[in-house]
Parts: structure tokens; C-alpha cells; sequence
């Protein structure tokens, strides 16, 4: 798998104990302590936080939504979702209405297409290094394994700020404010829920990373240390 989609690829280093600094009553119980992940991938596991017997609970979900009426899962397992059309889509919508998340974060992997051609890896994260969390949808099929399995997607949203110059999406990045509402079940009024989806000033730092990051297979703090020399065919 060379570069990925957007949002195709992101990061999660932080301990749970700094997430539940900005997601209110964040629940980890049974959760064995993870080590950082700063590579993941399509069809790999991350961490995501949903609404659960009244608390915000962490749960390990694999990326790439496969819908829990869908009886044969194919191939196509969406791992974003446009904000704009998001409770339109038959793949979506349901979710949309009752099975929100959000995405434990610290940052994401963007692939630029350069003036020589060649493809660039950069990092977003915020300016201060902290956290952050990305809306996204979850879903739980019986029919997609014999157990079943539980899967999320990540909502996207027309990029803004330095995030702009590297993709025209980006994904949304809820603050605190919006997130007891997003994982909120009984929030499903499709205005409502959009009101939460607009995504506000986010000020995030871009910088250019090496091509280690390129291959899923390579998952160590390489992937996302800044690249010491300037980039040849940026401009």
C-alpha cells in the first residue's frame, strides 16, 4: 500500500490519560494499555471512544465501515465520509442518526504531489502537540466474520488554514464542547447532528516527514519526526 487516500493514515502516541483531558468522562475500563501506534492503516484496529451503558467508553474498532445490514461485506469498506453528504449515503446514514464516534488522534499523514513529480508525506497535528479527536461513524455487523465484527470511518470536511495547502479535505476535529452531543444516541435530528460537523478554526502544523511513513508496515516515532532537510520541488 503506497500513499493513501485522505484521510488515509494517521497517529496515536499519546497515553489514554491525556485524551480523557479533553473528552469529558472518557471510560477505559478493559482496555489493556496500548503501545503508541504511529502508523495506522486501513483494516488495522485504533482506538475510538462511543456512547455506551451511559459513559464514554474506549473501545479497540477496525478502520474501514462495513454497515451491520450489509449480509455480504465486499471489498468496499469506506474508511472516510464526506461531512456535506454524509446523511444521504445508504452506507452512512444510519449510522449517522445513532452510531457516531470520535477517533482518538495525534495526528495525521498527507502524500502532496510535488512540482517534480514525486509524492511528499507531511504531518498535521496541533501547533502544541497536543491530542485530538476526529469525528467519525461506527458500525457492528454479525455477518462480516464468524464473531462479527465492529468497524469506524472518519468524516472529512473541506480543508482549512495550512491544512488547505496540502489536500483540499481534512478530517473533523470536534472540540469539547461538541462531543457529549456527537456521541449522544438520541441526538438524530440531521440538522442537529450537521450543526455539530462544522468544524471550527482548528490550528494545526504541517511539516514534511520521510517516505518511512509510506509503507503501513513501518510503525515506529520515525514516521512522524519532521523532516531535517528542506523539501526539493515544494514550490
Amino acid at each position: 500500500m503506497g500513499e493513501a487516500k485522505m484521510c488515509g493514515r494517521f497517529e496515536r502516541h499519546s497515553a489514554l490519560s491525556e485524551f480523557s483531558k479533553i473528552v469529558a468522562g472518557l471510560v477505559a475500563e478493559g482496555i489493556d494499555p496500548l503501545p503508541p501506534s504511529y502508523n495506522i492503516a486501513p483494516s488495522q484496529v485504533a482506538l475510538v471512544v462511543r456512547h455506551q451503558t451511559g459513559a464514554h467508553r474506549v473501545d479497540l474498532l477496525t478502520w474501514g465501515l462495513v454497515p451491520g445490514w450489509m449480509k455480504e461485506p465486499g471489498k468496499i469498506r469506506p474508511i472516510n465520509a464526506r461531512a456535506e453528504t454524509i446523511h444521504q449515503k445508504p452506507m452512512f446514514r444510519d449510522a449517522f442518526r445513532h452510531q457516531r464516534c470520535l477517533v482518538l488522534c495525534d495526528g495525521y499523514y498527507e502524500w502532496k504531489k510535488l512540482a517534480n513529480g514525486r509524492k511528499q508525506p507531511y504531518h498535521l497535528g496541533r501547533t502544541d502537540g497536543s491530542p485530538f479527536v476526529m469525528a467519525g461513524l461506527w458500525s457492528d455487523n454479525a455477518h462480516a466474520a464468524s464473531e462479527g465484527i465492529q468497524t469506524f470511518c472518519v468524516i472529512t470536511t473541506p480543508a482549512s488554514g495550512e491544512a488547505a495547502t496540502i489536500h483540499h479535505r481534512m478530517p473533523v476535529i470536534l472540540p469539547r464542547a461538541a462531543q457529549t452531543q456527537w456521541l449522544d444516541p438520541s441526538v438524530s435530528k440531521t440538522e442537529q447532528v450537521q450543526e455539530l460537523l462544522l468544524n471550527g478554526d482548528v490550528d494545526l502544523s504541517v511539516y514534511p516527514v520521510s517516505t518511512f511513513v509510506n509503507s503501513p508496515a513501518n510503525n515506529s516515532a520515525k514516521c512522524a519526526i519532521r523532516l531535517a532537510e528542506s523539501v526539493t520541488g515544494a514550490n
